[in-house]
């Protein structure tokens, strides 16, 4: 399970919106000051993500809380969004290098073109199809919650 600190913005009913701070390792890196990916990361990527959760656990507004998302969910959809994408596009290419040879065509950018227009497809084909998933192994959970101090 990995697990992250959030904390809770809104209630209804068994629904609960929580906020989690985006956590980055460019404070950390010793080329943060030379480095342009950390400066475009901190310029443009926002800096909370919220998150929508069922849950039968009784939470608060601005209560602190521990929410989790089963480690096997997130190495599949990172498979399924990640590698079979680069394998259609391996072979998609292979195929189309070879039936472009066939024609005279020997421009590798002949066999690139098709093959990048199927991958995006197939791409945006699996997102949606992950998207309408409602497996548990897909959903972040409520772990535990955390009572302030002032409480």
């Amino acid at each position: 399970m990995i697990k992250e600190s959030a904390r809770v913005v809104a209630v209804e009913g068994d629904k609960v919106t929580v906020e989690a701070a985006i956590k980055s390792t460019c404070s950390s890196c010793q080329a943060q000051s030379d480095c342009g990916t950390g400066a475009i990361s901190r310029a443009l990527a926002p800096k909370t993500q919220r998150l929508t959760l069922s849950t039968p656990m009784t939470v608060k507004v601005g209560q602190n809380v521990t929410i989790g998302i089963p480690e096997a969910g997130v190495l599949s959809a990172s498979a399924w969004l990640y590698l079979l994408p680069l394998i259609f596009f391996i072979i998609c290419f292979s195929l189309a290098s070879y039936f472009l040879q066939q024609m005279n065509l020997t421009q590798e950018l002949w066999g690139v073109l098709p093959s990048v227009v199927a991958t995006v497809i197939v791409y945006k084909y699996i997102a949606k199809k992950l998207r309408r998933v409602e497996s548990s192994k897909y959903q972040p959970v409520l772990l535990n919650t955390h009572f302030a101090d002032n409480e």
